[in-house]
């Protein structure tokens, strides 16, 4: 009996091992097409390499904010006993107000969260002073509002919504003006994505709202922003090394002289790779396609360095 408890539970997780890996490598997929789209490459090979760390890292971002909007609506599982919860300490009639200013409070915790991500950034300088000074006054605000509308929330439900909103307009315009862009589009994205769990916890409260919810207009508004905001702002500022799609520089030491470039010897940024040849760019924002046949040797630089200031080799 033991036995047999085992082998149904191994057969169990390699079957679920096997549809992860698979769900991973198309979300690595679909980045890394999308993304090469915007420089003109029309490359899609299936087999490579890259995807599998660009869609591990996609999942493992993607999980972050929809763990932090379950961990602020205080639903892991969704249980019936927490939604009968939530629904004693707001009416009935003001729960939509509910959930739009749950909503405003996401890109705030978001915010906090991208501290600890910002390593995955190109930019080593996420805030300026002055920035992360507004947007910690901004936090302790909310924070003291937080635990006011808590008792206001039921009386005044539309001023409590307008006042998050106010703060989250505020909070964006601090972000845009003051910290890196890269980290803006990291917390925007963010936001988004913890939106997606919100709304599925609306429509699945009840068995009949569960029914009456467009779950299909749901994702095909969630399959575009989500590709579509990581694929164009997020994932072409993090560094490669860790699955972003961040340029590498790089000197392709040709076998001829070829008409795009005036030497054999050619610092350009690399931004994609494949068993054919390398995707390069220099000095526009379209791709040029370098067969591996016409390359002798491919020096990668450093980051921050540049093909002047790499060292001469004796």
């Amino acid at each position: 009996m033991t036995e047999n408890r085992i082998s149904t539970t191994l057969q169990a997780a390699s079957h679920v091992l096997v549809v992860g890996a698979g769900v991973v490598y198309l979300f690595g997929f679909i980045v890394v097409c999308v993304f090469d789209a915007t420089y003109g490459i029309a490359d899609f090979s299936i087999f490579r390499t890259k995807v599998v760390a660009v869609g591990t890292l996609f999942a493992a971002l993607f999980a972050v904010p929809m763990f932090v909007t379950f961990r602020m609506f205080g639903l892991f599982g969704l249980s019936v006993k927490h939604a009968e919860y939530f629904a004693t300490t707001v009416s009935p009639k003001n729960a939509a107000w509910h959930n739009v200013d749950v909503a405003l409070f996401i890109p705030f915790a978001c915010t906090v969260v991208g501290f600890p991500l910002s390593f995955l950034l190109t930019s080593n300088a996420v805030w300026k002073p002055v920035g992360f000074g507004l947007w910690l006054l901004l936090t302790v605000i909310m924070a003291v509002y937080a635990n006011w509308s808590q008792k206001a929330f039921d009386r005044h439900p539309f001023i409590c919504v307008l006042l998050s909103f106010l703060a989250t307009v505020t909070l964006f315009v601090i972000l845009f003006k003051y910290s890196d862009r890269s980290f803006f589009w990291m917390v925007t994205w963010m936001s988004l994505v913890g939106l997606f769990p919100l709304q599925a916890f609306s429509g699945m409260r009840k068995a009949d709202e569960a029914r009456r919810t467009p779950w299909e207009r749901l994702l095909l508004t969630i399959l575009p922003l989500t590709f579509g905001v990581y694929a164009f702002k997020v994932y072409p500022k993090i560094k490669h090394e860790y699955g972003g799609g961040a340029s590498v520089s790089i000197v392709l030491h040709l076998t001829k002289k070829l008409p795009p470039f005036d030497s054999e010897v050619v610092p350009v940024s690399l931004i994609d790779e494949t068993e054919q040849g390398y995707y390069v760019l220099r000095g526009s924002d379209k791709a040029v396609f370098v067969a591996r046949g016409l390359v002798e040797a491919v020096e990668f630089l450093r980051s921050g360095q540049t093909a002047e200031s790499a060292p001469v080799k004796p």
